[in-house]
């Protein structure tokens, strides 16, 4: 789902794959590539039944990040970060659970008026009670 170039003139690609894993199930799948799309190594994360990397950034000390999102298959899920050092070795993990019964009850520029415009601070306010802060661009 994403490549990037990495600092040494290689390639960091993230996506999923199912080849590792029985039944049904996929894994987050990172591989590093020298600058001739050569593979040095790769990785599988599993956190759930279902997987999948999609971000993936090289970080200031030489490792990566991973964003992306796992499933039961049952509609339930959870967004995820992963911090790796160079070689593809977890360092962290963070889950960020999603609510999956909650609905958009209104969209409001940062001014609190009512908005339907992108390419503007958005806040979401759902029915439970949360809020997102984002900026949409289309």
């Amino acid at each position: 789902y994403s490549v990037q170039q990495t600092s040494d003139g290689g390639y960091i690609i993230v996506g999923r794959t199912r080849s590792f894993c029985v039944d049904y199930c996929s894994e987050v799948y990172l591989i590093k590539t020298d600058n001739n799309g050569n593979e040095q190594w790769n990785e599988t994360y599993s956190f759930k039944n279902y997987n999948s990397g999609l971000s993936v950034q090289q970080t200031i000390d030489g490792g990566f990040i991973i964003a992306g999102g796992t499933s039961n298959g049952q509609g339930d899920g959870d967004m995820y970060l992963i911090k790796t050092d160079g070689n593809g070795n977890i360092s962290s993990t963070f889950n960020i659970p999603i609510n999956p019964n909650r609905k958009l009850q209104n969209t409001v520029d940062i001014l609190g008026r009512e908005t339907k415009q992108t390419n503007q601070p958005l806040f979401y306010i759902y029915d439970d009670g949360t809020v997102e802060k984002k900026i949409t661009i289309e």
